[in-house]
């Protein structure tokens, strides 16, 4: 099966941009990807360093012109498309950093961002309440994708959670942009697949956006940490991966960390103090 990252540069055109998304992941579906993801936030620009009270504006709800392009691609084509929009919630005032997994157009996980910066010029926790829930693993009936977002990837134990849950493909829909982060992008990326045995695909915006430039590095990873595919430097891309998910239970044979785990020994994760 092949998995597919779509790397967009979002503009203040919503209508504009989503139609280039849509016409990326037709891209990706015509050269026969099962799983395709979008960026974080995919259809507008994304927070800058100061936070805006307008910004709110741009939230829209869970059936909005986003996610209605993801799913009617998702039907269309018969594959599993994840979406990342700005959630406006039923309650007012409240906003979240969502993903979608829309399974032949089906709405199948929503997923809120649960780890949300203040730092980096990333105020997010002035726009996003954190959602609540653990990650799920959607059973896409070929594969189980799971989705965590952004900011999310540095912390591990979200990707092993996936991997717990019986997840094979990791999605991260990011908007990355920071130097420093740039250095370690794909180090932490490569370091999830390995020490869970998983595929990943990260997908994150390219471009300027006011002060911000955005770096791209879109790929799909492998469980062993190779860079399957990945995205041009600079512009809109497909990076497209033919995978074998086998390599999964191979990778976890020859690399037993979900069986030698000692959950016993890790209380102090968890606790608060």
């Amino acid at each position: 099966m092949k998995l597919a990252a779509v790397q967009l540069h979002a503009t203040d055109d919503r209508k504009e941009t989503i139609g280039r998304a849509g016409d990326l992941i037709d891209s990706a579906a015509g050269q026969g990807a099962r799983v395709v993801l979008l960026p974080e936030l995919f259809a507008v620009p994304f927070v800058q360093p100061e936070p805006d009270p307008d910004y709110f504006k741009l939230a829209e709800p869970l059936d909005g012109p986003s996610n209605a392009m993801a799913a009617e691609r998702s039907r269309r084509h018969g594959i599993t498309v994840v979406s990342s929009i700005f959630e406006a919630s039923s309650t007012p005032g409240v906003s979240f950093n969502t993903a979608c997994t829309f399974v032949a157009g089906e709405l199948r996980s929503v997923y809120r961002k649960s780890h949300l910066p203040f730092s980096n010029g990333f105020p997010e926790k002035f726009y996003f309440r954190p959602g609540g829930a653990e990650p799920e693993v959607v059973d896409t009936g070929e594969i189980g994708v799971g989705t965590i977002i952004c900011y999310e990837r540095h912390f591990p134990e979200l990707s092993r959670i996936v991997a717990l849950r019986g997840g094979s493909v990791l999605c991260v829909p990011v908007a990355s942009a920071s130097a420093p982060m740039r250095e370690v992008f794909q180090l932490e990326l490569r370091a999830h697949a390995v020490f869970n045995g998983l595929f990943v695909i990260c997908a994150n915006r390219v471009g300027k956006e006011d002060v911000k430039e955005y770096f791209g590095m879109s790929a799909v990873y492998g469980p062993d940490g190779d860079v399957l595919a990945q995205a041009s430097d600079d512009t809109d891309d497909v990076a497209i991966a033919e995978v074998d998910p086998e390599l999964v239970a191979s990778s976890r044979r020859r690399r037993p960390f979900l069986r030698d785990r000692r959950p016993e020994l890790y209380s102090r994760l968890t606790e608060m103090a």
